[in-house]
């Protein structure tokens, strides 16, 4: 009896991760599809090629970077498709370039503040593309000018991380589906028991 107790048990525990693993998988998924959706979507990219024909113009050293910016950018998304952690400081790259790309764009009115320890970005992982969800998510639903300068801020308390933004509400809203928040939550549930907080204050 006791035998098959223990054999039940070890089958319902195997069952629960391997549940959990499809879960992850399927989240992952999703995630992959909205994220080349977005960034693959027809305004991103002629926003990006018409600040490049205008840096082209006026500053052709800055363009190469501008392109191996772009480039490098598109290329981490591929390569981290199939990844369910990546170390901070890859994601902290991947997040520069997007800032750099979109900042050719905004100018010093894009401002972004990364105050995090070395040590932090070396030992800790995160689900892939998430701080550059988060970014996209502020520049998406702000009005971004001399006027309303958007500031990004990411730091670390007690073992969190923190991204925040000041709010510059734009008068005419984009069309959201919200999966990109619910996606970054459904992944993070999956990993940890620790959990995503939003606050808008």
């Amino acid at each position: 009896f006791l035998i098959a107790l223990v054999l039940l048990m070890i089958i319902r525990r195997r069952e629960t991760r391997l549940r959990k693993l499809d879960l992850l998988q399927k989240e992952k998924i999703e995630f992959q599809f909205e994220t080349l959706k977005n960034q693959v979507n027809p305004h991103f990219l002629f926003n990006s090629f018409n600040t490049l024909v205008n840096v082209i113009e006026t500053e052709p050293k800055l363009a190469v970077e501008y392109v191996q910016k772009l480039s490098e950018f598109f290329r981490s998304i591929v390569s981290y498709r199939d990844k369910n952690l990546i170390a901070l400081d890859e994601e902290l790259l991947l997040l520069e370039n997007y800032i750099f790309i979109q900042r050719e764009r905004y100018g010093s009115n894009l401002k972004i503040n990364i105050d995090l320890q070395k040590e932090l970005t070396t030992t800790y992982s995160i689900p892939p593309l998430t701080l550059q969800l988060l970014a996209e998510n502020a520049l998406k639903h702000n009005a971004i000018s001399r006027e309303t300068p958007l500031e990004i801020s990411l730091y670390s308390e007690s073992e969190r991380l923190y991204i925040k933004n000041n709010i510059n509400r734009k008068l005419s809203k984009e069309t959201s589906s919200g999966m990109g928040l619910q996606n970054i939550i459904g992944r993070y549930r999956l990993l940890t028991k620790e959990k995503v907080e939003i606050e808008e204050t």
